[in-house]
């Protein structure tokens, strides 16, 4: 998962610390685009990435880096679409009022991982995601909020030691910077991995989803299968 998060989002993450370091987004607003629109591109690759190394541990198999970036590769286009479409109705209702968007961003929220495994499009994606979480949007909810509140910790954490060391030692702006760097890259795939589960949670729960289907959606041959 770390390699994955640093080829995904190590480039944007440097530049973040330099533009940080160097006066801000407002010094520099053309490599300031730049870099959020690698972040966004690896955003959508560690999810991708992150569904297929956690399909792989689900099977009992050693995810390996290069297919799990294949797969991201390949299902690039509908998990940025899902994503993207999600996120759009999202505000949407959010602009109506609070409730609905809160409850639109739950009833999508195993979209990208939809988009990835089983859909043939982002709409089917969202369509999906959304039968699959009637009845648990609270549980989606909730998911949500320990997972913000788990990382908020850690960044936290890493402040006030980072502050610790500052005034004790001094001078170390750019030490502190790419400490938090690196702490964001190691907590990045977090969030993705917690709603792949979730979202095999469901299947398991309404439909009776089992090893062999996954295997089947991976393109992966189970070991009975090649047993027999």
């Amino acid at each position: 998962m770390l390699g994955i998060a640093l080829v995904c989002e190590g480039i944007p993450t440097a530049m973040d610390v330099y533009i940080d370091l160097t006066g801000g987004a407002s010094q520099d607003p053309g490599l300031s685009l730049l870099d959020r629109v690698l972040t966004l591109v690896g955003s959508v690759l560690v999810t991708g990435a992150t569904v297929r190394v956690v399909s792989e541990a689900y099977l009992g198999r050693t995810p390996l880096f290069g297919d799990a970036m294949r797969f991201a590769g390949g299902r690039f286009g509908t998990i940025f679409g899902a994503n993207f479409m999600s996120g759009f109705l999202t505000v949407l209702a959010t602009l109506a009022l609070v409730i609905p968007g809160i409850v639109v961003a739950c009833g999508y929220s195993v979209a990208a991982q939809a988009a990835a495994l089983e859909a043939g499009s982002s709409s089917e994606a969202l369509r999906r995601s959304w039968n699959l979480t009637k009845g648990f949007k609270l549980k989606a909810l909730a998911l949500g909020v320990v997972s913000v509140c788990l990382i908020l910790v850690v960044y936290l954490g890493a402040g006030v030691l980072g502050g610790l060391l500052a005034g004790v030692m001094g001078g170390l702006d750019t030490v502190l910077a790419l400490f938090a760097a690196c702490v964001s890259l190691i907590i990045y795939p977090v969030i993705s991995c917690v709603f792949t589960l979730f979202y095999y949670d469901l299947r398991v729960r309404k439909e009776g989803f089992d090893l062999e289907m996954l295997s089947r959606q991976l393109g992966i041959a189970t070991e009975g299968a090649r047993r027999q």
